[in-house]
Parts: C-alpha cells; structure tokens; sequence
C-alpha cells in the first residue's frame, strides 16, 4: 500500500502547507493532470532532499533565465509537502482492514499498558479514578481510539505528579495520542465512502501535477546552467524514467475515480 508521508508530529506544517496552495489546486483544468505513475513517497523525499541544493541557484536562476517562474519556484517545498497531505489522505481512505489490523493490534496494547498504570496511579492516589469510567473498551476502533486519547489526557495531565512513580514514559504517552489521532482518522475517512475516495483521488492527481510541474521546471533551469559542469541531474534528479501521461483521453468518474497510478506506484492497486 505504501508508507504513509506525513508523519503525525508534522501535521501541521504540512497542513498549512496545503492550506496555502489550495487555491493553485482548485484552478488546474482536468487535462492539465497526470497520473501518479511512480513512487509517490521516493518521489517525495528526493524533492524535499534536493531542495537546499536548488534553491542555492535561485539567485542565478533569477539572473540568467528571467522568464523563468520564479514565484513557482518559491512554492516548490509547499507543493511537495501538500502533495504529502493528499497522498496520506489516499492512503487512509484505501486502506484495506488488513492494514488496519497491526495498527490496531499495537493500540490495544498500548491502551492495556496505560490502562494498569493509570489503576495502579489512582489506588495510589495519584490520579481520580473516576474518570477511568470514561473508557469504552476495546470493542470497535472508535471505542479503542477513544480510549487512549482519554487515558493519554489523565496521564499528561498528572505527568508533574506521576512522573517518575510509574511505568509510563512521555514517549508512550505521544504515541498514543498520534495512535488514536490515525485510527480515528482512517476508520472516519472509510465510513465516509465512495464519493470521498473520488474527492482525496482527485486532490491527489492535482497536487502531484502541480510539485510535478514544478520540479520539472527547476530540472530543466538547472540542467541549463550547470550544462557544462555535467551535475544537474545529481542536484536535482529524475522522479521517474518515463513522464507521467496527462489524462485528455480518461473520463472520470465522480464517485468512482479511475485508476490513478501505474504497477508499482507506492504498490497501490
């Protein structure tokens, strides 16, 4: 299925992000997109690995190749880490249950562990046990997400208190808090269908076209001013040996999206 790019701690900087080029997104035309027909995470890291090499020749850029679109240019890192947020949401919403099942194998566990040592803190004292009554048990991924948000809570919100009087570390206490965080989020983006799959399909396809786009460009300014150095392809590297195809010839479907990607993209199918 493909490993999911945005990591939790880094939500939010990547939802702004996405926030800011959304507009872009809104305005490309249907035959503008292009297939996801690679490596979508490969792709991402080596667009965000390359950036502090291309951007060290924006001056010369600006310089030398003043049609150039520079304004693009600047908005490379936000593309690509928009591009990240819609292909987590893909993902999330294609997810197969069996996917679903180490994620929850590893919450319920985690939800036992915190579960013991809040007890053993509120036998203690140390925390109110009443709101262990809260808890809704582990029948149902809701009901397991939800559980260790609220033990996650009761926990950091004692932690001056507990810290150092229990087994529970702080790491533990982040992690559930993120395993909650996703759980929620993809069992709530499955509940919601076909017609959401065709909307995070389509967001996909236009923010991929648009880092593509982008990249793209910056390939060909800097294979032009480092063509005698012979280096431009170590700076900025090709994503992938054959070009994604625009899609002028492919209807698509509202509620049921054609297929975005090619063999091996990401191992989506």
């Amino acid at each position: 299925m493909g490993t999911i790019l945005v990591n939790v701690s880094d939500e939010l900087l990547a939802e702004d992000a996405y926030a800011r080029v959304k507009p872009e997104l809104a305005e490309l035309a249907q035959d503008e997109l292009v297939k996801v027909n690679l490596d979508a995470s490969a792709a991402l890291q080596t667009i965000l690995g390359v950036l502090p090499r291309v951007k060290a020749l924006r001056e010369q850029i600006v310089r030398e190749l003043p049609a150039f679109d520079i304004a693009s240019f600047d908005r490379l890192e936000d593309y690509a880490l928009a591009f990240g947020v819609t292909q987590t949401a893909f993902l999330m919403a294609t997810k197969p249950p069996s996917e679903l099942r180490p994620l929850t194998e590893e919450a319920v566990q985690l939800r036992e562990t915190l579960l013991k040592d809040a007890q053993a803190l509120a036998r203690r004292s140390l925390i109110d046990g009443a709101q262990l009554a809260r808890l809704k048990g582990v029948n149902g991924y809701k009901n397991i997400a939800q559980d260790l948000q609220i033990l996650s809570s009761i926990l950091s919100a004692a932690w001056p208190i507990i810290q150092g009087k229990s087994g529970t570390t702080s790491d533990e206490l982040k992690t559930a808090s993120q395993l909650s965080t996703r759980l929620s989020r993809i069992v709530g983006l499955r509940e919601q269908g076909a017609a959401h799959l065709a909307t995070v399909t389509d967001d996909r396809l236009r923010a991929f076209t648009l880092v593509f786009r982008t990249y793209e460009a910056a390939r060909r300014a800097v294979g032009y001013l480092r063509a005698r150095q012979g280096d431009a392809n170590t700076i900025v590297p090709a994503l992938h040996p054959g070009r994604p195809r625009r899609r002028r010839s492919e209807a698509v479907d509202p509620v049921t999206p054609v297929p975005v990607h090619g063999p091996g993209a990401d191992g989506e199918r």
